[in-house]
């Protein structure tokens, strides 16, 4: 098993992560002592009552509660922030990349056959207007997990479990993994993962999704 620990300093506030066979986990106490708000005790009730599955007691980590990726944003919604926020635009700008570089370390096979099958059911769903490109008339492709698995659904294509299309997403190479943003739509901010506009051309086995786009 793959086990990464890092730390993250915001402002003398301590930020611990630890990555486990590709998957991010953030002490929950710090992550909340960072943002100001909630407390611990609010952060693990909103998240048990919502996403149980988003909350581990680590092995070696004692009592302590972590979050996952998803949590963590969940937890910075919860707070108030937005990401144009300081705290979120670090854990964006500085945590993220960091995190995406120790998951190419522990896995560095973003293009592996799993991750192109991946992009192929995507760039389906794009050509077919089943699912929006968040990120239309920019550099940068954006989608919606939830919007994937639900035109995945919707049309019969195989996509695996929401957070195994997250993590095989985040390894990408083709196009390259960015980050999570938000991004307002009708009043509305949406998460988003960001990706590079590759050109498809130079991507053996990935069709041409990074030109692509719907109204």
């Amino acid at each position: 098993m793959g086990v990464t620990d890092l730390a993250f300093a915001y402002k003398h506030h301590p930020l611990r992560a630890r990555l486990i066979n590709t998957v991010a986990w953030y002490d929950l106490a710090d992550l909340c002592a960072l943002l100001g708000r909630p407390s611990p005790d609010d952060a693990i009730a909103f998240v048990t009552a919502c996403h149980p599955q988003r909350l581990r007691q680590l092995a070696g980590g004692g009592s302590t509660q972590w979050i996952d990726d998803d949590g963590l944003w969940s937890i910075a919604s919860l707070a108030g922030y937005h990401v144009t926020d300081d705290p979120v635009r670090w854990l964006f700008l500085e945590v993220a990349p960091k995190i995406r570089h120790a998951m190419y370390e522990q896995a560095p096979n973003g293009n592996a056959p799993d991750v192109r099958e991946l992009w192929h059911v995507i760039d389906q769903l794009i050509d077919i207007g089943e699912m929006r490109d968040y990120g239309r008339d920019t550099e940068m492709l954006a989608i919606n997990l939830n919007d994937a698995m639900l035109a995945a659904f919707r049309r019969g294509l195989p996509l695996p479990g929401k957070a195994r299309t997250n993590r095989l997403l985040a390894l990408s190479r083709a196009p390259q993994y960015r980050g999570r943003t938000y991004v307002t739509h009708h009043g509305r901010e949406i998460s988003c993962l960001v990706f590079d506009r590759a050109d498809p051309e130079l991507i053996p086995g990935v069709h041409q999704f990074a030109s692509r786009t719907t109204s």
